[in-house]
């Protein structure tokens, strides 16, 4: 299972939706349909799917020569100024990548921050499944030990992935998968330099493209309000990568065996330029769901 920065933190997060899976409804917010459809799960297991592994992540940020910077993530102090369970859901997404990114740095004063306000958040929503007793214990035993944190993270995903087959409801899930999936991306394009930006970076950024198509189309299944405007919220991002463009290789054919084969697939292409638009407009949809 390959994952982007996010999720390494996204499993717990998923797991929320286990502590309730009867209809939910804010102060603005409709209730809806949220049951898990193998449509949705197809498209969340797709954006999963389209993403490096942390430790792959880590490589590229410490390959691009980039160091932990605090003044990029959400404030601590932001936490108590989320009231519905929208803004919840998605901040709840955003403080797991925060948690990770601080973690892939080994900052372990960071981490017990953000894992606190990741706790806050889910407990905010009703949850205390993601953050029990047992399970902050274990994290706080293993925060000086990346390794160890990933696994035990690691395990909870496979619970989350049962739930999420088992279960009637999963709109929170999409809420905070978009939460931790933007706040991602922007982490990842923070540590672009703009006078001389890492081509390896700037290929898994590209490559974000397939994730952002999947997590739109799960979205777009949805019918409820807050679903739907976060979905819209990235409509300018779609427009940005719309210029990462797809080659599809062409097949060639063997002097040994005369059967077509297809070399590497397909092959993104853009301009430095590109990537670095997206950086901009990455940073205005994620200021935009956590003020």
């Amino acid at each position: 299972m390959k994952k982007f920065i996010y999720l390494l933190f996204i499993s717990n997060l998923l797991l929320a939706c286990s502590g309730n899976t009867e209809s939910t409804e804010d102060s603005n917010d409709q209730v809806v349909d949220d049951s898990l459809t193998p449509e949705r799960a197809a498209k969340a297991q797709l954006v999963f799917h389209t993403v490096p592994s942390p430790l792959e992540t880590a490589s590229i940020f410490q390959n691009a020569g980039s160091v932990y910077n605090p003044e990029i993530t959400n404030p601590v102090e932001n936490v108590n100024k989320y009231a519905t369970n929208t803004q919840k859901a998605i901040n709840l997404g955003v403080y797991g990548a925060d948690l990770s990114y601080a973690n892939i740095f080994d900052q372990t004063q960071e981490s017990m921050f953000y894992m606190n306000c990741s706790k806050k958040m889910s407990d905010g929503l009703g949850v205390t499944s993601a953050f029990d007793e047992a399970t902050m214990e274990r994290m706080e035993e293993n925060m000086n030990n990346r390794d160890s944190l990933m696994i035990i993270i690691n395990d909870a995903f496979w619970l989350a992935d049962a739930y999420l087959k088992e279960n009637g409801q999963d709109n929170l899930s999409a809420l905070i998968i978009t939460g931790g999936w933007v706040e991602g991306l922007f982490l990842g394009t923070k540590a672009l330099k703009k006078d001389n930006p890492d081509k390896e970076l700037m290929k898994k950024i590209a490559e974000q493209k397939y994730s952002l198509t999947n997590l739109m189309e799960l979205l777009a299944t949805y019918n409820n309000e807050d679903v739907k405007k976060l979905g819209q919220t990235l409509t300018p991002l779609k427009t940005a990568f719309d210029k990462v463009k797809i080659e599809e290789n062409e097949a060639t054919v063997s002097n040994q065996t005369g059967v077509p084969t297809i070399d590497g697939g397909s092959t993104l292409t853009y301009e430095t330029s590109t990537i670095l638009e997206i950086a901009v407009v990455i940073e205005k949809i994620r200021n935009e769901i956590i003020k």
